[in-house]
């Protein structure tokens, strides 16, 4: 009786273990298909060996016979957890699809109502009785529990291989979540298969009491991070999954596999391939890739198709067997006619960009030009080219105050025309024109940098010399005033008409003049202008030499 009981407290530990177990996968591996399967079995488990010890509890015969029936529902769960594992761990896109799926519910739902209805028919299990002491269940199988249990070890041995084949496919750091699973779940199978062939007429199985080994490993798998929290992904599954078209070539150009992306590249290549394309060769296709790859080395090539205006970049990288030979290669194919026309769109923008920047600078250099030359003719008069009379004034406010207070001597010479009415008079005002022309050529042609000639008004010029003595302005004048005799120009009929101008001389020394110093100088250079007009005209005065007055005595 002691054993017996040690028994039913066997079970119950390992129903209570069980459910621990489940709860903790649960919030260590989240929700994805392989750790739901996962936490679908250990609760299976935990209702088996739950339902199990109850049975194994009760003394009345028909009260043992309604709770043995309660263990078929954990069995069920168990064998759908591990198939559904193994199915959710092999293909990380698999998952539990109702209208797919339903079907592995018939069983489960059939056995539960073969064990229920079993009273009626008999098929499940006959001869229910008490044997031995303590007083133990015992009935003869059924064809329904042999199809059952053989039923169940086939899908058991399908997950297990299934666990075997991708342990074998993962890499060494993977290769742990697959076989924890089929390590975990050898034990309680191997006592039911005990149970089953050793006792089949008693109620008795080690099943339950082996799932402990199963939570055992299953706290293992948690300490050493195997649990399906990281799934492992197949490389065809990445290649399938990636939009590049990939195609594997072996050496009598032959397709051995396609991704779905090389698959649709051909379609559009060769609308009329054959179904399948793995076995077809290459030149049966009339080579839609361009070249076909005939050397061991690394290639990359762009490849136009004319027909669809499409554009591929193709690299081609050889495939060789342990020895080093090629048998194969593979071929990686990207569209990127898109992307060229995106960049042949960006270099036309581009060009255009820096058509209009150009147009755009040429327009501002032209209304640069116009503001320069708007600015000048402000400043310039229109029939001479000489400085006006308005930049006259900002000339001599700014420069010879500057000048003069820096030291330096200022000199500035008052032009007349000779005559100058009577050649209006006589031939007429283009003449007229014509000889102020030519005399302000003459003037510009004798001033330099910093200096400036300026149209005073009428038939009056006026030069200011910055840093010129008065001795320098007047031989400078004079050779002026020899010029402008020698100016001929062609009036009328084509007389020759000459003309002469008299000059007036003015100059300051450097100092302190005060404010007006321009005025100073303007107004001594027109009296000797007049001067040199009552003298006889042709020729040139100086006022003289003004300095500046002395500084005031200190008090």
């Amino acid at each position: 009786m002691v054993v017996w009981n040690l028994w039913v407290l066997l079970f119950a530990v390992s129903a209570l273990a069980s459910l621990l177990a489940a709860v903790v996968v649960r919030r260590r591996c989240g929700s994805s298909p392989a750790a739901l399967a996962l936490v679908v079995l250990v609760l299976g488990a935990a209702e088996w060996s739950g339902a199990r010890a109850l049975s194994m509890a009760l003394a009345d015969l028909d009260l043992q016979v309604a709770a043995s029936a309660l263990v078929l529902p954990g069995v069920g769960a168990v064998v759908l957890g591990l198939y559904c594992h193994a199915r959710a761990m092999a293909d990380r896109r698999w998952t539990w699809r109702w209208r797919r799926h339903r079907w592995l519910l018939v069983e489960p739902v059939l056995t539960v109502a073969a064990a229920l209805s079993n009273p009626w028919h008999g098929l499940w299990r006959s001869g229910l009785r008490f044997e031995g002491d303590p007083a133990l269940l015992a009935s003869s199988p059924g064809p329904l529990f042999h199809l059952h249990t053989a039923y169940s070890y086939a899908l058991l041995v399908v997950g297990f291989l299934v666990l075997l084949r991708g342990a074998a496919r993962a890499s060494r750091a993977h290769r742990a979540r697959f076989l924890w699973p089929v390590v975990g779940g050898l034990f309680p199978t191997a006592g039911n298969v005990l149970g089953v062939l050793v006792a089949p007429d008693l109620n008795v199985t080690l099943t339950p009491v082996f799932f402990l080994v199963t939570v055992a490993t299953c706290a293992w798998a948690l300490r050493h991070s195997a649990l399906p929290d990281v799934l492992p992904v197949a490389l065809q599954q990445v290649v399938a999954a990636i939009g590049d078209a990939v195609a594997v070539v072996d050496r009598r150009q032959r397709l051995v596999e396609v991704n779905p992306a090389a698959e649709a590249l051909l379609r559009r290549l060769v609308p009329d391939a054959p179904q399948r394309f793995v076995g077809a060769s290459l030149r049966a296709l009339g080579d839609p890739l361009g070249e076909r790859p005939s050397t061991c080395a690394r290639e990359e090539r762009a490849v136009a198709v004319g027909r669809l205006g499409l554009h591929l970049d193709l690299r081609t990288a050889p495939l060789s067997d342990d020895r080093g030979a090629c048998i194969g290669w593979v071929l990686v194919a990207r569209d990127v006619t898109e992307a060229l026309r995106q960049r042949e769109e960006l270099e036309r923008q581009r060009a255009e960009a820096v058509a209009a920047g150009e147009a755009l600078r040429e327009q501002l250099d032209l209304v640069e030009r116009l503001r320069a030359e708007l600015a000048d003719q402000a400043v310039r008069d229109p029939l001479t080219g000489l400085a006006n009379r308005r930049r006259l004034t900002g000339h001599l406010a700014d420069e010879v105050p500057a000048a003069l207070a820096a030291g330096l001597p200022v000199s500035l010479v008052m032009v007349d025309v000779d005559r100058f009415k009577a050649v209006n008079d006589t031939h007429g005002h283009a003449t007229g024109d014509a000889v102020l022309v030519a005399v302000a050529a003459v003037l510009a042609e004798g001033t330099g940098p910093g200096e400036l000639a300026a149209r005073f008004g009428g038939e009056e010029f006026v030069v200011v010399l910055p840093g010129v003595p008065v001795r320098e302005a007047l031989a400078r004048a004079e050779r002026w005033r020899r010029r402008c005799a020698e100016v001929a120009v062609e009036g009328a009929g084509g007389v020759l008409v000459r003309a002469t101008a008299s000059f007036g001389v003015s100059g300051l020394l450097g100092g302190a003049h005060g404010p007006n110093a321009a005025g100073l100088l303007l107004a001594a250079a027109d009296g000797a202008l007049y001067a040199a007009k009552a003298g006889g005209r042709d020729r040139v005065v100086s006022s003289g030499v003004q300095q500046a007055p002395p500084l005031p005595a200190p008090c």
